[in-house]
């Protein structure tokens, strides 16, 4: 899959190589089970068609932009998972469109004529609830109209579970409270993050790389994914920092610096702390050849 950056500046360049495609549109924070159904829909159709399925994507978050700044919008990946998730589901093209001023201002017509006509779009596939255009005065029931009838408008309904809407708003809410193990119900797979670990004496410490979220302070199974294999452990969160601990007494078995990726799994009742006390304990001692009685 290939991933094209646009902005207002380099737009006239970027356009030259635009093919006949299908795009699928939306902000896809997370790539939940609803982003899933409207790229799926999406490449059905250019299967059909026999056209190629392109993404496009708006960084950084609209609300950021038009709050100028006020409003901090917590991600829950960065790009660079999306197009990993998107090349997956089929994308042959990702376009990451810089969300600007200059571009919030342009007009529903405006915005349909130089970001998907002039990019040679021919339908057009996005959820129930996506906008565009100054103010999000323009909605998929009126891609016709604002193309000229040149784009057919797709418009995927809402997809809920037990009675609620899947959004990215529900899954931040789930894992600010802590209830991982309710999140693949939504995004179709456990929550992941990625960072760095720094290996210690008795533990292993996570640096988080830019645009994931760590749940509230707490004590969760988490399953962590190196290239040598995968690990259940416990992570410990408190004030935003990670601690991962082996309960078997074990050293961690990952590189000191190592990249991984952290599946949480469940969050653990609070009677683990005397376990994990216990196992401290005994690593340090361990450490320092000291003998446990």
């Amino acid at each position: 899959m290939e991933t094209i950056q646009i902005s207002t500046s380099n737009r006239h360049l970027k356009i030259t190589n635009a093919k006949p495609c299908v795009m699928a549109l939306g902000f896809f924070d997370g790539v939940h089970i609803g982003h899933q159904q409207v790229i799926k829909e999406a490449k059905r159709i250019a299967d059909e068609k026999k056209l190629p399925l392109c993404m496009m994507s708006f960084f950084p978050h609209p609300k950021e932009v038009l709050s100028n700044g006020r409003k901090i919008v917590p991600y829950l990946m960065p790009i660079s998972d999306k197009q990993r998730i998107f090349s997956e589901l089929g994308a042959d093209t990702f376009y990451i469109i810089e969300f600007n001023r200059e571009f919030a201002s342009l007009s529903p017509k405006e915005f349909v004529q130089k970001y998907l006509l002039d990019f040679k779009v021919e339908l057009a596939v996005a959820g129930f609830d996506f906008t565009y255009g100054r103010s999000g005065e323009g909605n998929m029931d009126r891609m016709k109209d604002d193309s000229n009838g040149q784009i057919t408008g797709i418009k995927v309904t809402k997809i809920e579970f037990n009675g609620e809407k899947i959004s990215s708003t529900l899954i931040r809410s789930l894992l600010f409270s802590g209830e991982v193990e309710k999140i693949p119900d939504y995004l179709g797979s456990y929550y992941q993050i990625e960072g760095k670990v720094t290996i210690l004496s008795s533990y292993g410490e996570l640096y988080v790389n830019p645009y994931y979220l760590l749940p509230p302070s707490g004590i969760y199974e988490v399953t962590v994914c190196s290239k040598q294999m995968n690990t259940k452990l416990v992570a410990v969160v408190n004030d935003e920092k990670l601690k991962l601990i082996n309960l078997s007494g074990k050293l961690l078995s990952f590189k000191h610096n190592e990249v991984v990726r952290i599946q949480w799994n469940k969050r653990l009742p609070n009677g683990m702390c005397s376990q994990l006390d216990r196992t401290f304990q005994f690593r340090k001692d361990r450490v320092s050849n000291r003998v446990v009685v």
